[in-house]
């Protein structure tokens, strides 16, 4: 959620993660690129696959193939504002949605000489039982001589239609909202290559609800500038 990148500049990445959610677990591979074709617009596209398993009573069950692949746009609108739109595009893997789904937001960044501090706000527009929801967070990253330390913190208000009924009884389910929190730490291992490496830890109902611990995720990435 920083500002987009200079005009002509980009970046290649790939991203490796482990998530634990007992009694879900599994890996995340990403494959992902971003370029400035503009000094306004910046345009991205993210590939991931997931390879996750479900124990329960001694037994296990695998779901792997595709998550959701991710195109978007930034746009800058001004030296602290931009505006995002990304499509999420159906996965097939079980875990995934099945559904085209729709993100966008507004985010605000303030550049001091030694730290990066962004705010934003968006709206996932997916399927109204599983992936609709209303987001906001900041992101602040502190620039050292030799590495990069980053936090992050998103509250998530689902939006979901949680009220179903049988006959003439009819409940509300409820259970959408959550939050994640992120650390991490960024070191430039040459002139072009980076490596980010993070852990992240989840709350609230929209992480439980199904029977599920909070989540706790491990990630490394590595990031080609050029």
């Amino acid at each position: 959620n920083v500002p987009i990148l200079k005009k002509g500049s980009g970046q290649v990445a790939g991203k490796i993660g482990y998530t634990s959610q007992d009694p879900l677990s599994g890996v995340l591979v990403v494959a992902g690129v971003r370029y400035s074709a503009l000094d306004w617009l910046e345009l991205s596209a993210f590939l991931p696959f997931g390879f996750y398993s479900v124990s329960s009573n001694g037994r296990s069950k695998d779901f792997d193939g595709l998550m959701n692949a991710q195109v978007g746009l930034r746009f800058q609108i001004s030296q602290g504002f931009g505006l995002y739109v990304d499509g999420h595009m159906p996965g097939s893997n079980e875990l995934s949605d099945d559904q085209f789904a729709v993100e966008f937001g507004l985010q605000h960044s303030n550049l001091f000489s030694s730290a990066i501090w962004a705010k934003y706000i968006g709206y996932m527009l997916g399927d109204p039982w599983t992936n609709q929801y209303l987001y906001f967070g900041t992101e602040l990253q502190i620039l050292l001589n030799h590495f990069i330390i980053c936090g992050e913190f998103r509250v998530l208000m689902g939006q979901e239609n949680t009220h179903y009924c049988s006959g003439y009884s009819c409940n509300d389910e409820g259970g959408n909202n959550g939050f994640l929190f992120g650390l991490g730490v960024k070191f430039d291992l040459t002139e072009t290559v980076t490596l980010d490496l993070s852990v992240e830890i989840g709350g609230g109902d929209r992480y439980t609800k199904d029977g599920l611990d909070s989540p706790l995720a491990f990630g490394a990435n590595i990031f080609y500038n050029f």
